[in-house]
Order: structure tokens, then C-alpha cells, then sequence
């Protein structure tokens, strides 16, 4: 209850299809499908869920192109609508392969799925892993898109901001008013606010995704942090006036991503059901 979506990955709709259609429009709910290329799939020996089974930059765009249309005959179908959220390639390519790939997925895009909200999330393992990473690939796709020509697939390039992964792989929470981040995170959380359609609002923190208990008193200075900076990349959307939802997934959700006790797995706090 007070919920207008779900996020799923691959395989709710690889199994059962037509019932999570029937389950989406019966609660008149909107659907949000997470991609994971070269993923989203179980492996053949170890039954064990496959995340990001190749590091190809071919086999990824492959899979990127199958997986879009998947999600876009499915969301043609949600009476609701909805959006597609990719994690998209692999953190350990090259500048040259990064741009390629993303190139040809802001191409497919622009054919394929043409009025479908298509974002790339900020998440670990993944092209848009690190801030820094990040930063140097917007900087050279707008050099190397900058011709009139290009420009239009370039606005293409929208983000989910889900800025837990940068904050672990940073070992801190960013604060725009002291060093080092006051010398670089306003500038790119500008540039991120510019192309965010999506949000992912999780409590991240210094040693993970997830904070156990993001109510507890030694979390509250980060999580005002936090807040602030949802703040700003909500105000920016809203201050497009394009006539789109704001979507937001208030992500908070068991092992791995909670943290559990050595031998045993018990969860180091509760999850509210």
C-alpha cells in the first residue's frame, strides 16, 4: 500500500509472464525492469544466479539490444507503464570500449525504444561504478558527441542514481561543504541532477551499500547527507516540467545487502516486513 510500482529483474518475467502482467494491472501498479547485461539468468551447472557473465564488450551490446526489446514488449503490455534500468557493462574496460558500448546501447536506445524511459544505474562492477569513473565518461562522450549530429543521442544518456555504491567504493559520504569533496561533488552532482530520471534511495555508508539501521544515532549526520542529496537530484527533476513521474525505489532489503553475523547469517538487524 502506497506503492505506484515494483522493480524487477529478469527473471520474474521469464517464469511467469503472463501472471505478472495480470498481477501489475489487477493492482494497477507500474513496473520498473532491471537489466543486467550479459546477466539475469541462472548458470547451467551451478544453478547459482549469473550477474555479469562476460566481460565482451560484443557479447554485451548483444545482450543489451535482446534484453531492451524484451523489457519494451513487456511494458507495452503494463497498463501502468513504467521504465527500463540497465546495469550496463563492466567496470574493468578500457575509456575506448566504455564509449563503444555505450554509443551503440544510446543508439539502440534511440531506435528501439523511442518514448520508454531507458536509465543507467550508478552501481558497482558496473561502467558507472565509481564517481570518478563516471565523470571521465561523461567528459568524453560529450567530446566525443559534441558534433550537432551526435547531440541528440547524448540526451539519450539518462541515469538511476543510486549512490550507495559510491559511497562504499569511496569508504565516505560525500559533504559538498568539506575537503576533498567541496573541491569536486557539487560539479558532478550537478551533472548527475542533469540526467537523472531515477533514483535508488538507499542509506549507504562508509563500508557498505546498506546502512543495518539507518535510524540509529550514529548514521544520522551521513543520512542528512543523504537526504540532501536526493533532495537535490528530486528538485531537478521536477524542474524539467516534462510531464513524467518522478520515480523513486526507497531500496532496503535483506542479505547480501544487510548485513548478517559470521556462521549463523542472522541478520545484524531487523528488516520490517
Amino acid at each position: 500500500e502506497g506503492y505506484h510500482g515494483i522493480e524487477i529483474i529478469r527473471l520474474a518475467y521469464l517464469f511467469d509472464r503472463e501472471g505478472l502482467i495480470q498481477n501489475l494491472n489487477e493492482a494497477q501498479l507500474a513496473v520498473v525492469c532491471q537489466v543486467h547485461t550479459c546477466g539475469g539468468y541462472f548458470h547451467d551447472d551451478t544453478g547459482e544466479y549469473v550477474y555479469c557473465g562476460s566481460d565482451s564488450v560484443k557479447e554485451h551490446k548483444i545482450d543489451f539490444k535482446k534484453q531492451l526489446l524484451e523489457c519494451k514488449e513487456l511494458l507495452h503490455e503494463v497498463n501502468a507503464g513504467g521504465l527500463i534500468n540497465v546495469h550496463a557493462g563492466v567496470d574493468c574496460w578500457s575509456m575506448g570500449e566504455a564509449i563503444d558500448f555505450l554509443t551503440f546501447c544510446l543508439e539502440e536506445i534511440e531506435r528501439s525504444a523511442d518514448g520508454i524511459t531507458v536509465t543507467l544505474e550508478t552501481h558497482r562492477q558496473r561502467l558507472f561504478g565509481s564517481p570518478f569513473q563516471t565523470r571521465d565518461i561523461l567528459d568524453q562522450l560529450e567530446l566525443s558527441m559534441s558534433s550537432s549530429s551526435s547531440s541528440s543521442l547524448l540526451d539519450g544518456l539518462k541515469l538511476n542514481a543510486d549512490l550507495s555504491h559510491w559511497y562504499v567504493a569511496c569508504e565516505r559520504v560525500f559533504d559538498p561543504t568539506k575537503a576533498p569533496d567541496e573541491r569536486w561533488w557539487p560539479m558532478l552532482l550537478d551533472r548527475v541532477a542533469e540526467r537523472c530520471h531515477y533514483i535508488h534511495a538507499r542509506f549507504g555508508w562508509a563500508q557498505g551499500p546498506q546502512m543495518a539501521d539507518p535510524s540509529a544515532k550514529e548514521c544520522e549526520a551521513d543520512c542528512k547527507l543523504q537526504l540532501s542529496t536526493w533532495a537535490v537530484l528530486m528538485e531537478r527533476q521536477k524542474a524539467r516540467d516534462d510531464g513524467r513521474d518522478i520515480y523513486i525505489s526507497p531500496e532496503y532489503g535483506p542479505a547480501p545487502y544487510l548485513a548478517a553475523m559470521p556462521h549463523t547469517q542472522t541478520p545484524v538487524a531487523a528488516l520490517p516486513a
